[in-house]
């Protein structure tokens, strides 16, 4: 009898702890927004706590869009305890993306991103005033995205592409169904190892090439699936969505296959007698060549995340 009154009176008190907790923060989140009010464009009202997130519903621009006939093409919302602009007319779309650009370029760093600190190496996430993101952005147009780097790759490209076609052919002989999903993904992800690191990654017949994509996949889809964390932050530790272990889990899976084409070319290049061919360098090649030396312009750090933003971008077929 005793131990279920201690139980009783314990979970009482977590429940007062809690409430005590919720009040505090309402408290201080509601001072925070009567200070910024009037700095915020025009929005609905807001209930404790979680703000207008009760607003949102399932497909979040048609909510906007109702919305905004109401409260005008620039409103602000609170969602939990997140403040949020929403921009829903051309005019205010221009204004945003063109005029205040460089003001406004920054973007939200959700959990997901923050547990790998992703933001403070990723050429989307840097401000495109830093330098580390002009060197970035330097990088990855003189050696893959300039016109003489993207003729150069052509005969590669058409060559991947023509494999995959010759795969649906030899399938449609045998009566074999296709995944077009995972042969489509197949294809980008051999073109952009090809780019990157100068091997096939993928294979129409490896299970190979189902392991990468389910690490893209498990990264696109926790770093983009909502998080609570992302609208109450003194949750974070909890991980109630399991999302941050599982973006963090398919994130050190390609930074360790990243590293390890980083060290074969290292021992490789190490035990080269003869002067490496400039014309067969790729991606990495380049990468290593800004690593080495005393004034070295990246680290291992920064080259894994510049590969992870290539790679992800490049083979995500979603």
């Amino acid at each position: 009898m005793d131990d279920i009154i201690s139980g009783q009176a314990l979970f009482l008190f977590l429940c007062f702890i809690l409430l005590c907790f919720l009040i505090f923060t309402t408290a201080i989140s509601r001072r925070r927004s009567s200070r910024g009010a009037s700095t915020l464009p025009p929005g609905p009202p807001r209930l404790p706590i979680i703000g207008n997130i009760h607003l949102v519903g399932k497909n979040p621009h048609c909510s906007f869009a109702d919305l905004s006939k109401t409260y005008g093409p620039v409103m602000s919302l609170k969602l939990g305890c997140l403040n949020s602009v929403v921009i829903s007319s051309r005019e205010a779309a221009r204004e945003v993306l063109r005029t205040h650009d460089q003001i406004l370029s920054g973007r939200f760093v959700n959990e997901a991103l923050r547990s790998i600190n992703h933001h403070d190496f990723s050429v989307a996430y840097l401000h495109p005033s830093s330098p580390r993101w002009r060197l970035l952005r330097k990088i990855s147009v003189t050696q893959l995205f300039s016109p003489q780097r993207i003729e150069a790759t052509k005969t590669l490209r058409m060559k991947k592409v023509q494999e995959l076609i010759n795969f649906v052919s030899e399938s449609s002989e045998r009566e074999e169904a296709v995944d077009i999903s995972r042969a489509s993904f197949v294809t980008a992800l051999n073109i952009i190892s090809n780019l990157l690191f100068s091997v096939d990654l993928g294979n129409y017949d490896s299970r190979n090439s189902s392991v990468f994509q389910n690490m893209v996949t498990g990264i696109m889809a926790s770093a983009g699936a909502p998080d609570i964390a992302n609208f109450f932050p003194f949750l974070r530790f909890l991980d109630l969505q399991g999302n941050v272990k599982k973006f963090k889990g398919c994130s050190e899976r390609l930074f360790k296959v990243f590293r390890g084409f980083y060290d074969a070319r290292i021992t490789e290049n190490s035990a080269r007698t003869d002067d490496r061919d400039v014309s067969s360098s790729d991606f990495l090649d380049a990468l290593i060549d800004l690593n080495q030396g005393d004034e070295a312009e990246l680290n291992i750090i920064q080259i894994e995340h510049l590969l992870f933003d290539l790679f992800t971008a490049g083979t995500d077929t979603n």
